[in-house]
């Protein structure tokens, strides 16, 4: 099992105003709001991890409460806002380096089908886009139908990429490669 992630002082400070605590008025029956920090850093537990919901270990909040309130920030673009204002944080400091990029594809299956799921000679699945500055930070992440060429989704990538300032230049591998791009 992976050691527990935790969040500094100084980084939740940084970013604690995107994640408002739930009100509940006192005196309401029901059970009490877990901490939105608490949340959050299982969340990224999971992201960092990779690991399915309900393997989410006992010392943070149900898996149940963390996936409601990851799938409401997600709905409501809150991870990408405060994403994206520490990348442009670090790329003022200096620590992001956009002059060389590097994007790839992976494909995940995904046998239950769904709304975004595209069938390939592999099965049904997804496209997994990443784009990295040159220190292998990560600056877009997005998903799509698995159906599609990677060399099509490079400019939808874009839409979710996190910093003002695009690539200088672009590396990728040969499903990357078109004279058109």
């Amino acid at each position: 099992m992976r050691l527990m992630l935790r969040l500094t002082d100084q980084q939740w400070e940084r970013i604690r105003h995107y994640f408002p605590e739930e009100n509940i008025p006192p005196g309401r029956p029901g059970r009490k709001p877990i901490p939105t920090r608490q949340v959050l850093e299982a969340v990224l537990w999971i992201l960092n991890t990779g690991a399915q919901w309900h393997m989410l270990p006992q010392c943070y909040p149900n898996y149940k409460t963390v996936h409601r309130c990851f799938q409401r920030w997600c709905q409501h673009e809150v991870l990408r806002q405060a994403l994206t204002d520490l990348a442009n944080e670090l790329r003022e400091q200096g620590s992001i380096d956009e002059s060389e990029c590097f994007i790839d594809a992976t494909f995940a299956s995904a046998k239950g089908g769904g709304q975004e799921i595209g069938k390939t000679k592999r099965g049904k699945g997804v496209k997994i886009l990443g784009i990295v500055d040159r220190n292998g930070l990560p600056l877009s992440v997005s998903a799509h139908a698995a159906n599609h060429h990677e060399v099509t989704l490079v400019q939808l990538s874009f839409d979710f990429y996190m910093i003002e300032a695009k690539p200088e230049n672009l590396i990728g591998d040969r499903a990357h490669d078109s004279d058109k791009l």
